[in-house]
């Protein structure tokens, strides 16, 4: 019976130490180029903006290439139908608001 014991060994500790300690003091609060970048970039979101240009184009590259078709075929339809399709998530994607709900009474 004596070869029932367990042994226990304690491996966490709590000890109180200056932030400057661990943490080297690099002017990490201070501004710098990239994250004043970063911070125009979300601020006029511009690339959101640059996506849906390149989608405008390729809509409008597209569109005019099927309409110079003779004979479209169903395939070229679908391609279409699916260039247009993807516009409306990417607008919708643009233009939604997170957390945007309907107020209640108003179904």
């Amino acid at each position: 019976m004596a070869d029932q014991t367990v042994k226990v060994i304690e491996t966490t500790k709590e000890y109180e130490l200056q932030k400057s300690d661990i943490v080297p003091n690099t002017g990490g609060d201070e501004p710098t180029w990239y994250n004043q970048t970063a911070g125009v970039l979300d601020k006029f979101r511009i690339i959101p903006r640059l996506v849906m240009l390149a989608y405008i184009f390729a809509f409008y590259k597209s569109v005019t290439w099927f309409m110079e078709l003779p004979d479209p075929t169903n395939a070229q339809a679908m391609f279409i139908s699916t260039i247009v399709g993807a516009g409306a998530a990417f607008f919708g994607l643009y233009v939604g608001k997170p957390g945007a709900s309907i107020p209640k009474g108003k179904k």
